[in-house]
């Protein structure tokens, strides 16, 4: 391992690190946001309804529909319940366990199927079977002990 390729890590004083911990959430909410905004307007919902529905002009809206700037919990909300959502939130420690890895889906549709064939070889103390890969990775062969 490089020293290139060793993570880096930066000391943060406390109003660098609230200010990360700020963005980390107001970003977080924004992406929520963003994500049931997709829903609604497939769904056929115009930009000037959601306007309406905030009690805002379109100007505002757009704006905010750009980036979440300086978004309040007050502005989520109303986000939130102009879009007919509901909100969960749940805080846990850094060191507890995610449910689902973050990266849990990066390889779907890419793993490898394996099927054994019948050709054997007998090495003294072990038999090893050739396997043969499918889908993405066919026509390539390993060997399973």
């Amino acid at each position: 391992m490089t020293s290139q390729s060793k993570p880096v890590v930066v000391a943060m004083n406390s109003d660098e690190r609230s200010d990360y911990g700020f963005a980390r959430v107001r970003d977080a909410a924004y992406d929520a946001v963003m994500d049931l905004w997709g829903r609604r307007k497939a769904e056929g919902m115009t930009q000037a309804q959601l306007a309406d529905a905030l009690g805002r002009d379109t100007g505002w809206l757009s704006r905010n529909l750009r980036g979440p700037g300086n978004w309040t919990l007050k502005t989520v909300g109303r986000f939130v319940e102009a879009l007919n959502g509901e909100v969960e939130l749940k805080v846990h420690g850094i060191e507890d366990p995610l449910p689902t890895p973050p990266n849990y889906h990066a390889y779907v549709g890419y793993e490898p199927e394996i099927t054994a064939t019948s050709t054997k070889a007998t090495i003294p103390q072990m038999t090893v079977t050739r396997a043969t890969l499918n889908g993405p990775l066919a026509n390539t062969s390993v060997l399973v002990p």
